[in-house]
């Protein structure tokens, strides 16, 4: 009976930290995508990995890059897009790793000077460092 009370007591603290994990998970995907939408360059940034973020624009893979020079890119592809809006696509932790996920949306977005909408694909590459959810890569495709 005592076996039985620790594994479950094991199996509920397990369930506690997954939840907690997930949900740390989803406000950084959250933020993410907010950020994304306003177009807050420096705050993408910011939560750049320690080992740079790569970025792949118009088919041209950058980086890794550190946060000042892959805040630089964002701003130019953020200037030449006004956002009409961001569609949720998939999401989620990495199967069978705990601490890496994704998220992908679709970005409907307007260049300067034009009236033509387009829809583009974004995806993120995350990555837990010191507990706290930072990104690795960002792919921007048409």
């Amino acid at each position: 009976m005592r076996f039985a009370v620790a594994f479950m007591l094991l199996a509920i603290a397990a369930t506690n930290v997954a939840a907690q994990q997930d949900s740390t998970l989803d406000r950084a995907m959250s933020r993410l995508v907010r950020q994304w939408a306003e177009g807050n360059a420096a705050g993408l940034a910011a939560l750049a990995s320690d080992d740079g973020l790569s970025i792949e624009l118009d088919g041209r893979p950058l980086g890794p890059l550190h946060a000042r020079q892959a805040a630089a890119a964002l701003r130019r592809l953020f200037d030449q897009r006004e956002t009409i809006s961001i569609y949720p696509g998939m999401s989620g932790q990495v199967a069978g790793d705990a601490n890496s996920a994704f998220v992908e949306f679709d970005w409907l977005v307007r260049m300067s000077g034009t009236t033509i909408p387009e829809h583009v694909t974004v995806f993120l590459a995350l990555k837990r460092e010191d507990n706290r959810w930072r990104v690795t890569e960002i792919r921007v495709l048409r």
